[in-house]
C-alpha cells in the first residue's frame, strides 16, 4: 500500500471517528440524559414525577393547548394554503404578482423575528389594534394574546410548505385533464376540487404533517403571544427549566416526542394505504380561468387582498417605524418624523451590534459542522451497504423525530456537570454548546438534501477516475463534488440564514456571554422601552434584507436541486 493511500485512509478513518462522536455525543446521549432525567433523577427508579404531571393544572392544560392548537392549526393552514394556491394558480385574479409576493413573506422572515413583526401590529399596543380601538372604543385590545393570537400567527406562517410543495405540483398537472372535466359539465370550481385536489394530494399531505409537526413544536408564538395564562408544551417547557423543574421538563419533552413519532407513522400508514394520484408530465400547460360569478369574483377578490394587508402589513410597519424617532414609536399609531437615527445607533454601537456578531459567528460554525457531517456521512451512505452505515443514516434522522427541546433538555442534562466525552468539560454556558445544538437540529433536513443530489451523479464517471488511478479522496474533489457543490451552497446558505434569528434551543442552551439576536428579539417584548422597541424593528429589516438577499442569491441553485 502506498504512503498517500495509507494516509487517505487514517484521514477518512479519523474524520468517521469525529462524526461518530458527534452523533454519540450530541443525539443519542442527550436521548438517553432525558430518560434518565425523568424517571433516574436521584440514581434510583421513580414515577413520581408522572404523578408530578399528572397533578399540575398548568402542565396538563399546556399539553391540552397543544394538541386542540396542532388540530386547528392544520385544519386554518390548509383552508389558507389551498386558497392561496387557488387564486395564484388557478383563478384568475388581478394583482397575481402582489399576492405572489404577500403570500411568499414568511419565507423571507420567521421563527422570532416574524412573531414579532406580528405582535408590533396586532396586539394591544400594536399598531392596528391601537387605531381599531380608537375607532370601536368597546373593542377588546388583548385579542392578539393566548390561543386567538397563536392560531392567528401559525395559520398564516405556516403556509410556507404549500407555497414551496403544493404549488411546484400544481404547476405541473396535465391541463388537459381539467378541460375534459369541463367539457362533461363540471364547473370550474368542481374541476379544482374533483380534478386538479386530487393530483397534488401527496404534496398536500406532506404539507399537512410539517404544519402538525411545527404547530406541535411551536416555542416562539406561544412564548410572545401566550400571556401569563396560555402555555404551550415548548413555552412550559422553557418556564419550568427556567424555575429548577427539570424532571418535569424533561418528561414534558419526552411527551411530545412519543407524539411526534405517533403522529409520523399514523401519516405513514395513511399515505400508504391511500391510492393517490401522480402528478403527469405536462402536455398542456395550466391556463388560468376567469371566475364567471360577479358577485363569487368580487368576494374571491375581497378575501384575497385582505390576505395580502394580513401578510404584508406587519413588514410594512415595522420598516416604516425602523425610521421613526425611537419615542414616538411605543406611544404613537402614526410616525410624525422618519430619522435614519435608529439605524445609526445600531451599527454605530458595539452592545448594539454585539448580538449580530454572535448571531453569526453561532451560526457559521453551525452551518460548518452540518455541511461536514452531511457531506461526509451522505457521500458514504449513498456509495455503501452495510450495517454500520444504516446505522450511521438511522442515527442522524433521530434529531427529525425528537423535538428539538428535548435535545435541547438532554444536553442540558448531560453537560451541565463535567463529562468524559468532551474532556471532563462543562458545556452548559459555554459558546460551543449552541452551535452543537443548532447543527444537530439541521443535520436530517440537509442531509436528506445532500442524499438527493448524490443521485444526479454518474457512476461511470466515478469508475473512469479511479481507473485512472486517482484516490477515493482526489475522486471526490474532481468528480463528485462539482455535482453536489450547488446544493451545499444552497443548504449552507439557507440553514444559515434560518439560525440568525433562532430562538427556540436558544432559550435553553444559550450563554450569557454570547447572546443571539433571537434572545434580544424576545427580550423586547418582556421589557419594553423606546430604544429597544428601535432596534428591534432594525434588527428584523436587516433579517429581512438578508433572507431576501439569500432566497435571490440561492435561486439558481435550489432549481438545480
Amino acid at each position: 500500500m502506498s504512503r498517500r493511500r495509507l494516509i487517505t485512509r487514517i484521514g477518512f478513518f479519523a474524520l468517521f471517528t469525529v462524526i461518530g462522536w458527534f452523533i454519540f455525543s450530541f443525539i443519542l446521549v442527550p436521548v438517553v440524559g432525558v430518560i434518565r432525567e425523568i424517571f433516574f433523577t436521584d440514581g434510583t427508579f421513580s414515577v413520581d414525577v408522572i404523578k408530578t404531571l399528572l397533578s399540575s393544572r398548568r402542565v396538563m392544560s399546556s399539553l391540552k393547548n397543544t394538541y386542540i392548537m396542532a388540530i386547528c392549526t392544520i385544519v386554518l393552514v390548509n383552508i389558507i394554503g389551498i386558497f392561496q394556491i387557488m387564486v395564484t394558480e388557478y383563478f384568475d385574479i388581478k394583482g397575481t404578482k402582489l399576492l405572489n409576493l404577500a403570500f411568499m413573506t414568511p419565507l423571507v422572515y420567521g421563527g422570532i423575528s416574524l412573531v414579532t413583526g406580528y405582535n408590533f401590529v396586532y396586539s394591544s399596543t400594536g399598531l392596528l389594534t391601537r387605531a381599531m380601538v380608537e375607532l370601536f372604543p368597546g373593542m377588546n385590545p388583548y385579542w392578539f394574546t393566548g390561543f386567538s393570537g397563536v392560531l392567528f400567527v401559525h395559520a398564516f406562517s405556516m403556509t410556507g410548505n404549500h407555497i414551496l410543495f403544493v404549488k411546484t405540483a400544481f404547476r405541473r398537472i396535465d391541463y388537459s385533464t381539467i378541460e375534459a372535466s369541463k367539457s362533461l359539465g363540471a364547473s370550474d370550481f368542481k374541476a379544482f376540487t374533483r380534478v386538479a385536489l386530487p393530483v397534488v394530494m401527496p404534496a398536500i399531505f406532506s404539507a399537512t404533517i410539517l404544519a402538525m409537526l411545527s404547530s406541535l413544536n411551536s416555542f416562539a408564538a406561544p412564548s410572545v403571544l401566550g400571556g401569563k395564562n396560555f402555555y404551550m408544551i415548548n413555552s412550559m417547557i422553557q418556564n419550568l427549566n427556567g424555575i429548577g423543574s427539570r424532571d418535569l421538563a424533561a418528561l414534558l419533552s419526552f411527551i411530545l416526542a412519543i407524539t411526534c413519532i405517533i403522529l409520523l407513522t399514523v401519516f405513514r400508514k395513511i399515505e400508504k394505504k391511500r391510492n393517490f394520484l401522480s402528478v403527469s408530465k405536462v402536455t398542456t400547460r395550466m391556463r388560468k380561468v376567469k371566475i364567471k360569478n360577479p358577485v363569487l369574483n368580487v368576494i374571491v377578490h375581497g378575501i384575497s387582498y385582505i390576505m395580502v394587508a394580513v401578510y404584508l402589513l406587519p413588514i410594512i410597519t415595522i420598516v416604516i417605524y425602523s425610521f421613526a424617532e425611537f419615542d414616538t414609536i411605543v406611544s404613537r399609531a402614526i410616525p410624525t418624523k422618519l430619522t435614519l437615527e435608529n439605524y445609526i445607533r445600531v451599527f454605530s454601537r458595539g452592545i448594539t451590534l454585539e448580538p449580530f456578531f454572535n448571531s453569526f459567528i453561532l451560526s457559521f460554525v453551525a452551518v460548518v459542522m452540518v455541511l461536514i457531517v452531511c457531506v461526509v456521512s451522505s457521500v458514504a451512505i449513498h456509495k455503501f451497504k452495510n450495517k454500520a452505515v444504516t446505522i450511521l443514516e438511522y442515527s442522524l434522522l433521530i434529531p427529525w423525530i425528537i423535538p428539538s427541546t428535548m435535545l435541547a433538555v438532554g444536553l442540558i442534562s448531560v453537560y451541565s456537570t463535567p463529562n468524559l466525552l468532551v474532556f471532563q468539560q462543562v458545556l452548559l454556558g459555554s459558546f460551543i454548546l449552541l452551535p452543537l445544538a443548532y447543527a444537530v437540529t439541521h443535520v436530517p433536513s440537509a442531509m436528506r438534501l445532500m442524499r438527493a443530489s448524490l443521485y444526479m451523479i454518474n457512476n461511470s464517471h466515478e469508475e473512469a477516475a479511479r481507473s485512472l488511478g486517482a484516490n477515493p479522496l482526489k475522486t471526490f474533489v474532481k468528480v463528485v463534488f462539482p455535482v453536489i457543490r450547488p446544493t451545499i451552497i444552497s443548504v449552507g446558505a439557507i440553514t444559515f440564514n434560518g439560525l440568525l434569528s433562532e430562538y427556540t434551543v436558544s432559550a435553553l442552551l444559550y450563554s450569557a456571554n454570547h447572546v443571539p439576536l433571537g434572545m434580544i428579539l424576545r427580550s423586547q417584548e418582556s421589557l419594553p422601552d423606546p430604544y429597544m422597541a428601535a432596534n428591534t424593528l432594525v434588527y428584523i429589516v436587516v433579517l429581512m434584507v438578508i433572507s431576501a438577499i439569500t432566497l435571490a442569491a440561492t435561486q439558481k441553485y435550489r432549481n438545480i436541486v
